[in-house]
């Protein structure tokens, strides 16, 4: 059920950002969710996109270290504790959350230490967490 998060390391440089959702654009891929992550001399680039595979493909064929990585992507209600709950049965279920960010489908994107026991968690309280399918 998880979706595929790319994690794009990406010189702390002006302009590089934009070569890189540029880059995806050119190759009509749509991107959905966006984080960056700064550390001195680099940043790290988590993106969620439509075929993933592709994005993957068009990255690290123009240059980008590119990894990917299995996410939950999580809808949210909008509406008061939503994203409570949903932490809420992380933690219930004994999962490690390493971050999350919010996309622009209005779901909360978690990077976890046991992907298969969040969604089963969700799923069993109601929560529909995205697939591949859904996304590409």
């Amino acid at each position: 059920m998880s979706v595929t998060q790319l994690s794009v390391f990406v010189q702390n440089k002006r302009g590089r950002i934009t070569e890189l959702v540029s880059l995806l654009a050119a190759n009509d891929i749509n991107i959905f969710a966006f984080s960056v992550a700064d550390v001195s001399d680099y940043g790290i680039v988590r993106v969620l996109a439509e075929h993933a595979g592709r994005a993957h493909t068009v990255l690290t064929e123009a240059g980008f270290t590119t990894k990917a990585d299995p996410v939950v992507s999580v809808p949210l209600v909008d509406k008061v504790g939503s994203l409570a709950k949903v932490l809420e049965l992380v933690t219930e279920c004994g999962a490690t959350i390493d971050y999350l960010y919010l996309s622009a489908r209005m779901s909360v994107v978690l990077r976890v230490d046991d992907v298969d026991a969040v969604e089963r968690r969700l799923v069993a309280a109601g929560f529909a967490p995205l697939n591949e399918q859904e996304v590409d």
